[in-house]
C-alpha cells in the first residue's frame, strides 16, 4: 500500500511545484533545503532505529507522511511544498527499515532473493497506480495544479489505512535486540561518538560511502528531471507518462527473481554488473530518443528517473543487499542514519541539474548518470569484497 502511494505521486510533486510557479533552480533549491534537515537528523535516526521498536519509527514516517499530504492539499505557493517535501519520505525511509530488517534476519544465501520477491510484491501491488494516476490528472484538467491536487485527496485515506494496519499488526521487535529510552543529553551526545568509532571500524566502508553518494546523486538528479524531460522536452502526455512507468515497472518486476538468484548464487558484485549496463542503455537512449516509442523502450531498459527502473533497475537489488551486508546487524541502525547522511549530501548535485534545465542544457542532466556510473560507481564496486561467503 505505501509503494503503491509513492509510485502514484512520484511523478507528479515535482511538476506540482512547478505549476505553482517553480522554476528549475527552485526546485534544486527545496531539494537542497530538505537534503540539509535530512543530514541533520539522520544520525539520531539511525541510533533510534537501532534501539527502538522497528514498529515505533515506521508509525513516526506514515504520520509524516500524512502531515506532508495535508500541506500539498492546501498549498498556494510552492514555497509551501518546502516542508512537505522534508516531510514525505525523507526523514524515516521505509523501504530502507523493510530492506534493513529482510537482511539482518534471513540467511545469507536467501537474502537478495527476498528482496527481490518484496520488489516484486510492492511491484505488482503499484503497477497500475501511474496509470491510474494519470487517469485522474487528465479528468481533472491536465498537468496542472487543479489537475494534480486531488492526487493527494487520494493519497490521504490509503495512507491511513496503512497505518492503522501496521499499527495493529507489526510486532514491537527491533533490529538490535534492544530497546533503551530515556537518555540523557550527555548520553547522548557520547551516543554521536559511535559514528566515529564506525567508520574507523568498519573496513571498505569510504568506498562505499562514495558509492552510495554518486549513485543517490544520479539517481536524485533524474527522479527530479526526467519527468520534466519527457513532459516538456519529448512532448509526452499524462497518459505517456503513464505508459512508460507503468511498462517500466512490469519490465523491472519479470527480471527481479532471475537478479535474485544470481546475487545468491553467483555473488552480488557479478549481478550488479550485469544489470547496470542495462541502465546505462536505458538513460542513453531516453536522452536521444527520437520519437516516443524509443522513449518505452528506454523505460524497459532501465532509465533510472522512471519510476520501476526497468530491467536496470534491478541492479539496486544486489547492490542494497551488499549496502546492509557490509556491516554486522548490531550496526545496521548507524548505517541507516549514515545513509541518510549520504543522501542528503548528495543533493547539490540537483542544483546544478537546476541550473543546467534553466540555460537549456538539459541533455547534461541524462548524460551525467552514465558517465558517473562508468567512471566511479563500477570501478568502486569491482573494488569492494564480495559480501555473500562473508
Amino acid at each position: 500500500m505505501y509503494t503503491f502511494v509513492m509510485q502514484f505521486l512520484a511523478q507528479y510533486n515535482v511538476l506540482f511545484a512547478q505549476a505553482l510557479g517553480a522554476n528549475g533552480t527552485d526546485i534544486g533549491l527545496i531539494t537542497l533545503i530538505s537534503g540539509l534537515v535530512l543530514c541533520l537528523s539522520s544520525p539520531y535516526l539511525g541510533l533510534a532505529v537501532e534501539r527502538c521498536p522497528i514498529k515505533r519509527m515506521m508509525i513516526l514516517g506514515l504520520i509524516l507522511d500524512l502531515t506532508a499530504m495535508i500541506i500539498f492539499i492546501l498549498a498556494s505557493d510552492w514555497r509551501w511544498l518546502i516542508p512537505a517535501f522534508i516531510l514525505y519520505g525523507q526523514l524515516v525511509r521505509q523501504m530502507p527499515i523493510a530492506d534493513m530488517v529482510f537482511v539482518t534476519f534471513v540467511k545469507p544465501g536467501q537474502r537478495a532473493t527476498l528482496v527481490a520477491v518484496s520488489r516484486i510484491f510492492w511491484g505488482g501491488i503499484a503497477i497500475f497506480a501511474p496509470l491510474l494516476s494519470a487517469a485522474v490528472v487528465t479528468y481533472c484538467g491536465g498537468i496542472n495544479v487543479n489537475g494534480i491536487r486531488p492526487l493527494y485527496y487520494i493519497s490521504v485515506p490509503i495512507l491511513s489505512v496503512t497505518l492503522l494496519i501496521l499499527y495493529m499488526g507489526l510486532d514491537e521487535s527491533s533490529i538490535s535486540g534492544s530497546t533503551e529510552k530515556g537518555k540523557s543529553s550527555h548520553e547522548k551526545t557520547s551516543l554521536l561518538s559511535e559514528y566515529r568509532k564506525f567508520l574507523k571500524s568498519e573496513s571498505y566502508l569510504k568506498h562505499w560511502i562514495a558509492i552510495r553518494f554518486f549513485r543517490d546523486s544520479s539517481l536524485g538528479l533524474l527522479m527530479t528531471f526526467v519527468p520534466l524531460w519527457i513532459v516538456n522536452i519529448k512532448g509526452a502526455t499524462a497518459a505517456m507518462l503513464g505508459i512508460l512507468s507503468t511498462l517500466s515497472t512490469m519490465s523491472g518486476l519479470l527480471v527481479q527473481i532471475p537478479v535474485g538468484r544470481l546475487a545468491d548464487r553467483f555473488g552480488r558484485k557479478k549481478a550488479f554488473l550485469f544489470f547496470t549496463v542495462f541502465y546505462c542503455a536505458g538513460l542513453f537512449l531516453l536522452a536521444f530518443a527520437p520519437s516516443p516509442e524509443y522513449l518505452i523502450l528506454a523505460g524497459v531498459l532501465g532509465a533510472g528517473g522512471i519510476i520501476g527502473g526497468g530491467i536496470g533497475g534491478a541492479a539496486n537489488t544486489p547492490l542494497l543487499t551488499m549496502w546492509w551486508e557490509s556491516v554486522p546487524p548490531e550496526s545496521r541502525g548507524k548505517l541507516y542514519g549514515l545513509e541518510g547522511i549520504i543522501t542528503a549530501a548528495s543533493r547539490p548535485l540537483v542544483i546544478i541539474g537546476g541550473i543546467l534545465w534553466d540555460h537549456d542544457l538539459a541533455i547534461l542532466i541524462m548524460l551525467i548518470p552514465i558517465l558517473v556510473e562508468i567512471a566511479i560507481v563500477v570501478p568502486l564496486v569491482c573494488k569492494i569484497p564480495e559480501t555473500l561467503k562473508q
